[in-house]
């Protein structure tokens, strides 16, 4: 190059080793001098394209192999990267080939662009393609006797990246849970109004304009929380049943940017109306008096940890709303014969989730407040209920709190006793499990539940869930210690034989 500067494929040469060196920046600055050279030579674009999407710009080199495919629509190569990677419709074709504005290499698709004016020749993407010329770059089939615009939709997907370009061109490793924000605003062409068909963005599960949109490996693209309900039951594609369990595993549920964009560009009104929709669904399930969710299971009691494992799909939903809205609550009730669930439960406040590769998760609980079950009611397949809270009637009266102080210190002491004279084997199972006896509280009417180690024993002692429950909904702590005091009279004698 030094004794001939103009040989534009000594420069392609030397890009393709600046590429091996991981010197990206170097190689682009030596593809764009030949661009300049040549503006319309469609294997430097391609070239180009290749280079910024093993840096991790999957958008640019997205633009730069349609560019290529404008100036030669048989460019294989290009063809082949813009189908298998990026999977697009005809509709955000035809969008981003807009986008790339005002270049005179898109000049060969321009009139083929302005010729495509009915939303019907949208919503047929062999016809769009026969009619204007355009070879097509996605395997999109039609659903056949669907309504207008319900093809199966696949959208790109910007993945996230592992790396960035550094200043000096050399690629270097994002930290782990960091982010790189790039400027992903598109300079988009004017489009007709009449070319975009609000159905062309809707997601093929709720029948409504995607709301956080992601895109499956197998190139389909549905709301974020449609994908999850699906994957709750099975972990399939819903349109393709392609397996998605090492999707499912990874839950790197990426919103497709470009998508998104695109819906923010066009689709304003509609996209203010379906987060409008989404908000006043998010409240609905943030209410903790009014459709509580109800987890249908075992007793919980106040301060108590609650471990549970979950796999059904009712409780795989319920569980992943707790978190989204922020509330990590929901009750927990025994099953009733008759009414489906107990007149009393507890509320139990998710601490952690660990989420197991097949979608199962075990969830860390603490158990809450008391309530009371005042309605019923279910929603997308579990229990809900509208509720009320239990607090325990304080004593006021001074010579009655100096009884209640020394019946609780005596039960507390009996307590004590049973549970030293158990069997190191059970007492390590329950060490294990419950954690330690909560120490005695010197203010005993202090919380609105009472003392905690009352509710531990409840836990851990070997009773019926009947009468646990008459235990858990009582409001007097008097009436609860006497409880307590009876049911450990009972087992000391089993001990002392």
């Amino acid at each position: 190059l030094s004794s001939d500067s103009s040989d534009l494929m000594l420069r392609i040469y030397r890009a393709e080793s600046y590429v091996g060196l991981q010197e990206y920046k170097a190689a682009i600055e030596d593809l764009n001098f030949v661009i300049s050279k040549m503006p319309n030579w469609p294997e430097v674009y391609f070239r180009k394209g290749k280079v910024l999407q093993d840096s991790g710009f999957v958008g640019d080199a997205l633009q730069l192999f349609l560019q290529c495919l404008a100036l030669d629509e048989d460019f294989l190569p290009a063809k082949l990267e813009v189908e298998l990677c990026y999977s697009l419709s005809t509709v955000q074709l035809i969008l981003l080939l807009q986008g790339l504005g005002g270049s005179d290499v898109l000049e060969p698709v321009s009139g083929s662009l302005n010729r495509a004016q009915s939303a019907h020749a949208l919503n047929s993407t062999k016809d769009l393609a026969k009619e204007d010329g355009l070879k097509r770059v996605s395997s999109e089939p039609l659903l056949s006797g669907q309504e207008k615009g319900a093809l199966l939709k696949r959208k790109l997907s910007f993945s996230e990246q592992d790396t960035v370009v550094c200043e000096d061109g050399r690629n270097k490793h994002k930290k782990q849970g960091g982010s790189t924000k790039r400027d992903m605003t598109l300079a988009f062409g004017a489009i007709p109004g009449d070319l975009i068909d609000v159905s062309d963005f809707e997601c093929s599960l709720c029948m409504r304009l995607f709301f956080e949109p992601v895109t499956t490996p197998c190139g389909h693209t549905f709301c974020k929380g449609c994908l999850e309900r699906c994957l709750d039951h099975a972990p399939q594609c819903p349109l393709c049943k392609e397996s998605l369990k090492e999707y499912l595993a990874s839950r790197k549920y990426s919103i497709t940017e470009l998508l998104e964009e695109l819906i923010m560009k066009y689709l304003s009104d509609e996209l203010y109306e379906r987060k409008r929709i989404h908000a006043e669904e998010t409240a609905e399930h943030s209410n903790l008096t009014k459709n509580v969710p109800m987890f249908v299971c075992t007793m919980a009691y106040p301060t108590v940890p609650c471990p549970l494992h979950v796999f059904e799909p009712r409780y795989r939903l319920m569980i992943r709303r707790s978190m989204e809205t922020g509330t990590k609550q929901f009750g927990m009730c025994i099953s009733d014969s008759q009414n489906g669930f107990a007149d009393y439960g507890c509320m139990l406040q998710i601490r952690n989730v660990h989420f197991l590769p097949d979608g199962r998760s075990v969830v860390d609980t603490v158990g809450g407040k008391r309530f009371r079950v005042l309605r019923r009611g279910m929603k997308d397949g579990y229990c809900t209920a509208d509720i009320e809270y239990l607090e325990d009637i304080k004593v006021a009266d001074e010579e009655e709190l100096k009884k209640l102080r020394e019946l609780h210190n005596f039960v507390y002491n009996q307590a004590c006793s049973w549970f030293q004279n158990l069997r190191n084997k059970f007492r390590t199972q329950i060490l294990q499990h419950f954690g330690p006896m909560p120490d005695r509280e010197e203010n005993i009417q202090a919380m609105p539940n009472g003392p905690a180690w009352c509710w531990w024993l409840l836990a851990v002692l070997p009773v019926d869930p009947r009468y646990q429950l008459s235990v858990l909904s009582m409001m007097s702590l008097k009436d609860r210690l006497i409880k307590i005091q009876h049911i450990l009279t009972y087992f000391s004698r089993d001990q002392s034989k």
